[in-house]
């Protein structure tokens, strides 16, 4: 990847959206969603405001907005639209308040930034720290920085931090494995944006007294019968992203699946339902709290 440089490859694009080159491809020809330049050897080139831009149409996209409408919109509606759309799942009454922790963001201020943090680990502990609070967070870091109002640095300063908590939190787990024959694997198949939910998983599926599997980066998805083989799993955990997981992925996994012999599969924040519902091996969870509950069943 050529991040270092603002370049980047559909490929990348692919990598830090979850949206597969096809589709970028296809909004490119269709609505003109990006206008990528092009190398000597006519390969596609984007910079950093077309990932940004492509980040936005993928959550308006993922909230109810079709690409045609997205595609009208100029640049300033379409960075409003988002901040509109993002500001409706804000709670005024709620505890945790973005705004304190993202100042120190700005300044790059770690010692602040997890001082802000601390009350709600220690009177609620990660769990619930995370599902209530740092998710909410993240998810605020990410909207600004797509709309320019936080720059790369400062959004990855946030996720850098938030990712060493939650395996600091990880190693500092004391409960010990009671389900020996049931074992979790925690796969990224999906890109950068998946990691942090998965670290989250690892952590409530350890601490719920679990072994689990977590290979780190983002694999191909014939890489799971690999990993299967080397040492099998039971269940295994994958993050849906936008635009990257449709009907026939599902089919995909759900044939892997069986031919693993796998429990279940645990599919999360996939839309549908209905989709869903088609495959009984694998189980959508939506939040934290679904989630949990989802691993609930194998005690």
């Amino acid at each position: 990847m050529k991040e270092a440089s603002d370049v980047y490859s559909i490929k990348d694009l692919e990598y830090f959206t979850g949206i597969k080159a096809h589709t970028i491809r296809i909004w490119e020809k269709r609505y003109n969603i990006l206008s990528p330049e092009r190398t000597d050897s006519n390969i596609r080139m984007y910079s950093e405001d077309e990932l940004k831009k492509l980040l936005n149409v993928a959550y308006l996209n993922r909230n109810g907005f079709k690409i045609s409408k997205i595609s009208r919109l100029s640049e300033d509606e379409l960075n409003s639209t988002v901040l509109s759309v993002s500001s409706k799942f804000e709670d005024p009454n709620q505890e945790f308040h973005p705004g304190r922790a993202l100042m120190s963001a700005l300044r790059f201020d770690e010692t602040k930034f997890i001082d802000t943090l601390l009350p709600f680990f220690e009177n609620h502990g990660f769990e619930i720290t995370y599902s209530r609070f740092l998710e909410h967070l993240l998810d605020n870091a990410k909207i600004l920085w797509q709309t320019g109002s936080l720059s790369r640095s400062q959004e990855n300063f946030i996720r850098t931090i938030v990712r060493e908590l939650m395996i600091t939190e990880y190693h500092a787990i004391e409960t010990p494995v009671e389900y020996p024959g049931i074992v979790f694997a925690v796969v990224n198949t999906t890109g950068q944006n998946a990691e942090i939910p998965l670290l989250f998983c690892r952590f409530v599926i350890r601490n719920m007294g679990f072994d689990v599997i977590y290979p780190g980066e983002k694999l191909p998805p014939g890489e799971v019968a690999e990993i299967h083989k080397m040492r099998s799993f039971s269940v295994m955990v994958l993050s849906y992203s936008s635009s990257g997981t449709g009907e026939r992925n599902l089919e995909y996994y759900s044939g892997l699946g069986k031919m693993l012999g796998l429990r279940k599969i645990i599919l999360l924040g996939y839309p549908d339902d209905e989709d869903v519902s088609k495959f009984d091996n694998i189980i959508v969870a939506s939040t934290a709290d679904s989630f949990y509950n989802a691993v609930l069943m194998f005690t």
